[in-house]
């Protein structure tokens, strides 16, 4: 597995160079589009419109940017190597197509936050936002990635079996953001409580409190992050698994 992992390392660092403006591009792209809004608020509303909850908003955007990357990157690749004709290859190598699929989804953690971190200091400088970062803020970072993972899995097991699922991906892209936008935490019973069973927003609301308000999450709070993120990945890898037998039952594992 290690040296699948320094494969796919080296595969990545290949294709960056090989295609360096289609990545460029992507990260100006959002960069542009975040400056531009709350440049825009600032100017047609003035500074005073989002007061006390710029911090929230902030944080909410940065957390659906970094979930959401992770969790489209399993079904754009699959789909990518459905185009190619390789899946069939992936699924007949000894880890297996979900073993790839995984190491993969590892190594693109580092190519998500290293190339969202352009997309962060815009956010910040033209919000105007100040967060307060804290070494517990590792610990919903790392749920909040697992837990996309998960659903990440979920849409690459339907990319599996119907191949084409970009729309899907497009409406869930809205979907998460007024997800992440809504704050559960400061909602009454029972619609806190219900919340927290949607995927990733335990994480998404412990990240609100850590940078935006400066305050240390419950524990209670902590615990529901990882077993949230645990639900929902071990839902994907089940999902996952199923869908690809499926696909190998009906012979259509190499089309698209």
């Amino acid at each position: 597995m290690l040296q699948l992992a320094y494969i796919e390392f080296w595969r990545y660092l290949r294709a960056f160079f090989r295609y360096p403006l289609e990545v460029l591009g992507g990260v100006l792209g959002a960069v542009v589009v975040f400056a531009l809004f709350f440049s825009g608020v600032r100017y047609l509303a003035g500074p005073a419109l989002f007061g006390e909850r710029l911090e929230a908003l902030v944080v909410s955007l940065l957390a659906w940017t970094l979930a959401f990357s992770l969790l489209s990157y399993i079904a754009s690749t699959l789909t990518e190597e459905a185009l190619a004709g390789l899946l069939e290859q992936l699924a007949l190598t000894r880890p297996g197509l979900l073993g790839v699929v995984l190491v993969r989804s590892a190594v693109s953690l580092f190519q998500i936050g290293l190339l969202n971190i352009p997309v962060f200091l815009a956010i910040l400088l033209t919000s105007g936002a100040r967060l307060d970062f804290h070494p517990l803020t590792l610990l919903p970072l790392a749920t909040l990635a697992l837990g996309a993972l998960g659903l990440g899995l979920l849409l690459g097991g339907l990319a599996l079996i119907y191949k084409r699922v970009g729309q899907l991906v497009s409406l869930l892209q809205f979907l998460f953001l007024g997800l992440f936008l809504v704050r559960f935490e400061a909602l009454t019973q029972p619609w806190n409580a219900l919340g927290y069973l949607l995927p990733l927003v335990p994480s998404v609301a412990a990240l609100r409190l850590l940078l935006g308000r400066g305050e240390d999450p419950e524990w209670g709070l902590l615990f529901l992050t990882g077993i949230n993120a645990l639900a929902y990945i071990a839902f994907g890898i089940g999902f996952f698994k199923r869908a690809l037998r499926r696909a190998r039952r009906q012979g259509t594992l190499g089309t698209y």
